[in-house]
Formats: C-alpha cells, sequence, structure tokens
C-alpha cells in the first residue's frame, strides 16, 4: 500500500511540475503585439495581434482632450 501511495505522490507531483511549467513559459510568452497605431481626427486606431491565436483586433477610441483644466496653480 505504501508503494501505491508513494507512486501516486510521484505522479501528482510530476503532473504539478509540468503544469507550473506551461504557466511559466505562458506567462513569458507576449499575448499580444501591437502591430500599427492610426491616429486619425479625433479617433485613435490601435491595430492589435493575439500571438497565440492569430486573431487580429481593431479598436477605434475616441480620442478628446480634457479642457477642464484651464490654469496651472503650483503651490509652494
Amino acid at each position: 500500500m505504501k508503494d501505491y501511495m508513494r507512486k501516486v505522490g510521484k505522479t501528482l507531483l510530476f503532473g504539478l511540475v509540468i503544469l507550473g511549467i506551461a504557466v511559466v513559459i505562458y506567462m513569458v510568452v507576449p499575448k499580444y503585439q501591437i502591430q500599427s497605431v492610426r491616429v486619425d481626427d479625433d479617433y485613435v486606431v490601435i491595430t492589435k495581434v493575439n500571438t497565440l491565436t492569430g486573431k487580429v483586433d481593431i479598436n477605434y477610441e475616441r480620442y478628446t482632450p480634457y479642457t477642464g483644466i484651464t490654469k496651472i496653480k503650483v503651490i509652494d
């Protein structure tokens, strides 16, 4: 019975080590790669490529500068 438990323990430990290595590789490899950034009049277009699946994501974001601050006051 002790042999069986030792064998199961080694198998579980081996599986855990393999899973840990896979997680480290997944964390090290960059998932997204920015292909291009384009700025039009009021929009910013970002094209990203998922390096794991090859899927291309295109994000359109409206860029409006914040005009709430008119003066900057420096406090000594």
